[in-house]
């Protein structure tokens, strides 16, 4: 016998219907030149950023935003072969790949395949602990 035998679902399964914020992290790490002139540039080898994004969802007829499962669906299979252990400098857009250009594309790429009713409120992407940058849905509408 468990201590949840007892439970039975609720009369009500949602408290409220509102839009909620919804954030998740993912790590990678790659391979990087990044150029202050045509002739001036630094490589980062082994480099790992950290990525942090905001999501606006819904609460749906259960009280539940959209899952989990279906946002790092789109990570793993839209943005992590592209970025985690490669070159990005061949796999990105032609781009100076910095970390602004970075999170700008991961914007449009994470856009491109959410599900319906989810949208972007922020990335945040660093390229230290302690330095990185931010777009908006406010900055991103400009």
């Amino acid at each position: 016998m468990s201590k949840f035998d007892h439970v039975q679902p609720p009369k009500h399964f949602a408290r409220h219907h509102k839009t909620l914020i919804v954030t998740t992290r993912y790590q990678f790490t790659s391979d990087n030149r990044i150029y202050f002139s045509n002739t001036e540039h630094v490589d980062l080898e082994n480099h790992t950023y950290t990525l942090e994004v905001e999501l606006w969802s819904k609460t749906d007829e259960h009280g539940m935003a959209v899952d989990f499962k279906a946002i790092d669906k789109v990570y793993r299979e839209h943005l992590e072969p592209l970025l985690d252990g490669q070159l990005i400098n061949d796999t990105l857009p032609d781009m100076n790949t910095t970390v602004e250009n970075i999170a700008h594309w991961i914007w449009l790429r994470f856009n491109e395949y959410l599900p319906e009713g989810v949208s972007l409120n922020t990335i945040a992407l660093y390229e230290t602990p302690e330095q990185g940058i931010k777009l908006t849905r406010n900055i991103m509408a400009q």
